[in-house]
């Protein structure tokens, strides 16, 4: 009962803290005269397009005139279009590898951590539409100063840190590799990105005794 008390607090207290939180980590310091103002409305009104729209059909203009400022001004913070998706999308990205990484480096054991995050990942896609997530793909495919090596490297860390902490509670089988089990959650969270919310919540439970079970 306790462990089940602390496993529902983790979940409500990560999603709270995802949804209040996540156009804040857009822009980490407070809005505190009229330039910030400026640059937050610009970040608020990317994210939200990028949800929307493909990259491609998202105008400077638009973002502009919906966030109330100028080219002038937006050119002014941000180098060009591409430096901006890739600044919002970037940030978006670090926002969600930080939840998984507190949750994985919170006090329940690998099954609970487990379902924590499978239960934050389906938040996480009501939060960042199909869209959003084929623009994060597109920028990540043609946009070279999008990703560099170091910003891939916490995401490979906190699940390395996720398959130690199995194969020390006897959950994962010493048969298996870090790089095996790297391997199969990328096609886990590859695989949910192609179906709907709507069927993913209806698969939860199912979703996570197959993984589960299937590392014994």
């Amino acid at each position: 009962m306790v462990q089940e008390k602390s496993y529902n607090f983790v979940i409500s207290n990560f999603y709270k803290k995802f949804t209040d939180r996540l156009l804040c980590q857009l822009e980490s310091v407070f809005v505190v005269n009229q330039t910030e103002q400026k640059k937050k409305a610009i970040l608020e009104i990317t994210f939200q397009l990028l949800n929307e729209k493909r990259i491609k059909d998202i105008k400077i203009e638009e973002i502009a005139k919906k966030a109330v400022v100028s080219k002038v001004t937006l050119f002014k913070y941000y180098q060009n279009k591409s430096h901006l998706m890739n600044y919002v999308l970037l940030k978006s990205f670090e926002h969600m590898v930080d939840e998984i990484e507190e949750i994985i480096n919170g006090d329940l054991d690998f099954t609970d951590t487990f379902q924590a995050i499978i239960d934050l990942e389906l938040k996480q896609l009501k939060v960042f539409s199909p869209v959003f997530s084929e623009n994060l793909m597109t920028q990540y495919s043609e946009s070279p100063d999008f990703f560099d090596t170091d910003a891939l490297l916490p995401q490979a860390k906190i699940y390395e840190n996720l398959f130690e902490k199995g194969q020390k509670e006897e959950k994962i089988s010493k048969e298996y590799t870090k790089e095996d089990f790297l391997f199969i959650i990328n096609i886990f969270n590859s695989g949910m990105k192609g179906l709907s919310i709507e069927r993913l919540l209806e698969k939860t439970e199912l979703l996570s005794r197959f993984f589960l079970n299937g590392w014994k």
